[in-house]
């Protein structure tokens, strides 16, 4: 994005009938376009993604690990089990099955998530390691047994240090996403 003042030859406002005014009204239209995005191995936050894409118009994308998640590699009192080794290692990055979402066109960009071991699935660094979120606006969601966001926001952060990252909400029930969307400015 040119970020130059205009010179004498160029105008700050689009002139009626010049291409400057379809493409000022394409990029307001990205600006106002939102994608869901989300994880969920056992459902929870996928019904919180939909009604979330719901209530926002946003596009729905689901990250889809390459190797899917069965019950035992879930199994949160098997230490040994796949999701335990997985976020015992910071350096893990499981591999996500299909195409990334291309994140041009969107301005707001919602991620949901359960927490694991009170952190993020490693599955979401493989994400924001492989998209890149410069000047869009993320605003993070989780589900979880109970531990609420356990810094996740601050670790987006540090993994999409150009985008700006909204407070983040532990989903309970679909009247607190209604809520949390005034409060982080984002309502319809």
């Amino acid at each position: 994005m040119d970020t130059s003042a205009p010179t004498e030859e160029e105008t700050a406002f689009p002139v009626e009938g010049s291409s400057n005014v379809e493409e000022t009204s394409e990029m307001e239209a990205a600006e106002e376009k939102a994608l869901v995005v989300y994880f969920s191995a056992t459902g929870s936050t996928r019904s919180a993604a939909e009604e979330l894409a719901a209530l926002t118009g946003a596009d729905l994308y689901e990250i889809v690990p390459e190797q899917p998640y069965t019950d035992e590699d879930l199994n949160y009192n098997d230490h040994s089990t796949r999701a335990t080794a997985e976020q015992n290692d910071q350096s893990a990055r499981p591999a996500i099955a299909g195409e990334l979402p291309d994140p041009d066109g969107y301005s707001v960009i919602y991620v949901g998530y359960p927490i694991w071991w009170g952190d993020m699935p490693r599955i979401l660094y493989t994400f924001f390691d492989a998209v890149d979120f410069s000047a869009k606006t993320i605003a993070p969601f989780c589900t979880s047994g109970g531990s609420g966001l356990s810094g996740t926001p601050a670790a987006i952060a540090a993994l999409e240090p150009d985008a700006a990252v909204t407070d983040g909400l532990a989903v309970r029930s679909s009247d607190q996403l209604v809520q949390w969307l005034t409060e982080i400015g984002l309502a319809q």
